[in-house]
């Protein structure tokens, strides 16, 4: 699938990540809680995510992030569904299966990764849904960290099979996000309000 056109605006986004950090940081704890309880909710009445359980590739821990480890990831494993988190190696993210929330561990950069377990192929994902800053709510173009990580793995043919499903909070869906040449955009994005 071909990428819409992006333009060189490093420095814009630089500076539109850190008006999105002041802005997550900003909201209070309850309103974060209560919009990934909703998430939640939202994602589990997307019966046609779920009803060919296969391998998913989930993330959190940053206190901006849904939980998907409390409730999710054990509902998704009732449906027979593989949950797969990301180790982090050096430049690239490594898939490993994690059956409960003991497999996790705060990775350096804040982030729920395996703390062991076997690794998968990346082949084998069906699902990878996707972290970001911010999403434009136009063509799905992504703000990650700036990191990278997530642009290099969606990159890869390996995993072009996986369907790739943007997870946000509202808050994060904006009118454009600047974009690069090499910046991934996601096909959908769900939100908490998603199904509300």
């Amino acid at each position: 699938m071909m990428q819409p056109s992006c333009h060189d605006l490093s420095g814009v986004k630089h500076e539109l990540r850190q008006e999105m950090r002041r802005r997550l940081k900003r909201l209070p704890d309850s309103s974060l809680q209560q919009w990934s309880e909703q998430m939640i909710k939202a994602l589990q009445k997307r019966s046609d995510l779920w009803q060919n359980p296969g391998s998913v590739a989930l993330f959190g821990g940053l206190r901006s992030e849904p939980d998907l480890v409390t409730s999710f990831m054990p509902w998704l494993q009732a449906q027979g569904w593989r949950t797969v988190f990301f180790a982090v190696d050096q430049v690239h993210l490594i898939p490993m299966e994690v059956r409960t929330s003991e497999d996790l561990k705060r990775g350096a950069m804040g982030v729920w990764e395996p703390s062991g377990g076997r690794e998968v192929s990346l082949e084998t994902l069906d699902l990878i849904l996707v972290p970001a800053l911010a999403f434009d709510m136009r063509d799905g173009a992504r703000l990650g960290r700036g990191g990278g990580y997530y642009d290099r793995l969606l990159s890869r043919p390996e995993t072009a099979q996986a369907r790739r499903i943007g997870i946000a909070f509202h808050v994060q869906m904006l009118p454009e996000v600047p974009c690069e040449a090499h910046d991934i955009h996601v096909p959908e994005i769900i939100t908490e309000l998603d199904g509300f």
